[in-house]
């Protein structure tokens, strides 16, 4: 990076002696403390090097800290353990990924110009091993207590809102679109004669009401997979089946036309251990995403290959993700597609790959070779439970 330590926020810290002074100064002004008690969110006060110097009860709810020292000094995504926080040596507020992060512009904002922002947060964090995402409001507001410069950060939980939004999109959107075709179709199948035609008919019914029960068995597994709740089946399978299922499911899929999947199995198939229809789907949500992406007369293709003690399923297409974008991908309620997106296609990706299936989900992209999105995927049987 050229020698610098960041590359958004100013990376300087204080030390844990003037943190606890501030700590001190503040619980000593007893009305600073009522204040951010009173509040309904979880609230944090911030120095001018966005170090938490004080909180209120709920944050202590939330973050559960074994004493003040697993809090005080920290910035906010080290707090709630963000995956990117530690990413640099200067921490939360340097990383690349502070960039589109709503929370570090609120931060920066606010003690740059001394005034209040209110910014959205989509933020992924490591708990106890698995990975857990929020959306979150963030509300920053300048203080002044005896001449010294503080932030309020107050953080509101949205995530349900955005689940609620996320579920009307694809109901309203997509499950609505698919119904219809299938209406559509079944009316014109009783009007038909030629077996022929019928045939044909009877072939884009099928695939339409797999379509649709595909989108809401998705998402009833995200649900479950949220909570905790999600069964998994490991069984012996096959690499060369599990990308012809997928092939199969976008084939004939509206996505699909116009455009190429190409599919290249390995002569020699590998037999791996994982819940075969979780894996398909996720690979499926990595097509569909791709079709997406690309044009009419565009291909895409989905392969495999074996790296060490891994098998990997790669999608790839010809296009290239700018970098904005790259930096908020996998996160839930993030879409590429402003309109029409629900946001949670990658990030249910993710969470089912990594959390329940103990892989890994990652991607390449480059200007000319294009975007690969891979799902690595453990060999052997240490990953079963």
């Amino acid at each position: 990076m050229n020698e610098q330590t960041t590359y958004f926020d100013r990376p300087e810290r204080l030390g844990i002696d003037d943190i606890l002074n501030d700590y001190t100064s503040l619980k000593e002004i007893n009305i600073v403390q009522s204040i951010i008690d009173s509040m309904p969110e979880m609230v944090i006060v911030l120095n001018d090097f966005r170090q938490i110097v004080a909180f209120n009860n709920k944050a202590v709810a939330l973050l559960e800290p074994k004493s003040i020292y697993e809090v005080l000094g920290k910035r906010p995504g080290e707090a709630v353990h963000c995956i990117h926080a530690n990413e640099m040596d200067a921490g939360c507020g340097t990383t690349k990924f502070c960039v589109e992060c709503g929370a570090a512009k609120a931060n920066l904002n606010t003690i740059t110009n001394r005034v209040s922002s209110l910014e959205e947060c989509k933020i992924t964090s490591n708990i106890k091993g698995k990975l857990v995402s929020f959306d979150l409001l963030i509300n920053t507001t300048p203080l002044v207590i005896e001449g010294k410069n503080y932030t309020i950060f107050a953080i509101r939980d949205i995530s349900n809102e955005k689940r609620r939004e996320a579920l009307e999109k694809i109901f309203f959107h997509d499950v609505l679109n698919t119904a219809g075709a299938i209406h559509g179709l079944t009316k014109l199948f009783s009007e038909l004669e030629d077996p022929e035609e019928k045939e044909e008919i009877s072939n884009a019914i099928i695939s339409s009401s797999q379509q649709l029960l595909s989108e809401i068995l998705s998402q009833r597994e995200l649900r479950n997979a949220e909570d905790g709740n999600l069964a998994v089946d490991i069984k012996e399978i096959s690499a060369n089946a599990v990308i012809q299922n997928v092939y199969e499911m976008y084939s004939k899929h509206e996505l699909a036309r116009g455009k190429v999947i190409n599919l290249n199995y390995c002569k020699d198939d590998i037999l791996f251990h994982s819940d075969s229809t979780l894996l398909v789907r996720s690979l499926g949500n990595l097509v569909k995403n791709a079709l997406e992406a690309i044009e009419n007369g565009d291909a895409v293709n989905i392969f495999y290959d074996v790296n060490d003690d891994k098998i990997n399923f790669n999608v790839k297409n010809d296009k290239f993700i700018p970098n904005n974008i790259q930096l908020q991908l996998f996160q839930r309620s993030f879409s590429t597609k402003a309109k029409k997106g629900r946001g949670i296609g990658l990030y249910s990706v993710k969470m089912i790959i990594e959390n329940y299936l103990k892989g890994r989900a990652d991607y390449t992209t480059d200007r000319e070779e294009g975007t690969v999105f891979t799902l690595s995927m453990p060999l052997g049987t240490d990953h079963i439970e």
